[in-house]
């Protein structure tokens, strides 16, 4: 059974990677909160081991909890992955048909598994469809700790590909990663273009495999939007999946403490 939110005002918002900033996401949670009361966070949110963690993790509760707002998180790479798997684990998080249902972290924040779809409505009842492929390849992990900072179950599979793309279109689609060209925006293509932090040839390999599995998942989907994080940069484009008919929007939002961290879709228009 799909599961149906009916966000405030048929608003849903869009919050790009925070990176367990405190004080970042708690003036978000309150910004939202004036337009809307459901947050698809796409990654890099800030799911984290240790004290920092649970800490960080309890005051954007507290803060959800406040304010009315309800966070859905496709996680990033930058997240605690061998501890979401483990909750994953367990049978009480599969439905009926073997599929994995959300974790819910806190009463306020729910982390969506790879592949997971559900609908949202708008006020005058329509719906709209959604899809989350989380993860993504860590540019950065020859310079972390595996198990620690660095989790390989970042990368999402060819099996996680398989899943979204056998399920077909969806109106909206949230990942961490960013689809490939020609389906990426200006900034990031500059970015995979340059290098401008001079990534190994290794980390730039690595990267480019999760990438690409993200472009054959969005060409199955081809949705009328795709939001995305990542590369921290804001940004979007307009493009189009051969054979369909229609348009795909694709946003990617920027990082903590960047203007356009943030955004917001009204459903009955899908206009922002």
């Amino acid at each position: 059974m799909t599961e149906v939110i009916e966000p405030r005002d048929g608003v849903v918002a869009f919050a790009g990677d925070w990176h367990g900033e405190t004080s970042w996401a708690m003036t978000v949670i309150e910004q939202v909160a004036e337009r809307t009361d459901v947050l698809l966070h796409v990654g890099d949110f800030g799911i984290w081991p240790g004290n920092y963690g649970a800490r960080y993790l309890h005051k954007v509760n507290r803060t959800c909890g406040q304010h009315g707002v309800r966070i859905l998180i496709t996680p990033g790479n930058h997240e605690d992955w061998a501890r979401l798997l483990k909750r994953w684990a367990n049978p009480k998080l599969h439905a009926e048909d073997g599929s994995l249902l959300p974790i819910p972290l806190t009463d306020h924040v729910s982390v969506l598994p790879r592949g997971y779809r559900w609908q949202m409505t708008a006020d005058a009842g329509r719906a709209v469809s959604f899809v989350s492929l989380g993860g993504a390849p860590s540019v950065d992990f020859e310079h972390r700790t595996k198990g620690r900072s660095w989790w390989p179950e970042e990368m999402m599979t060819e099996a996680d590909v398989d899943l979204v793309a056998s399920g077909g279109y969806a109106d909206v689609m949230v990942t961490h990663d960013a689809p490939g060209p020609p389906y990426a925006c200006r900034k990031v293509v500059e970015i995979l273009d340059t290098n401008p932090l001079g990534w190994s040839d290794t980390a730039l390999a690595y990267a480019t495999v999760g990438r690409e599995r993200v472009t054959r998942a969005f060409e199955a989907v081809a949705p009328r939007l795709s939001v995305h994080g990542h590369y921290h940069v804001s940004d979007e484009t307009t493009v189009r999946v051969a054979g369909v008919d229609h348009d795909s929007e694709v946003w990617s939002l920027a990082a903590h403490r960047m203007a356009g961290n943030w955004r917001t879709l009204d459903l009955a228009t899908m206009a922002h």
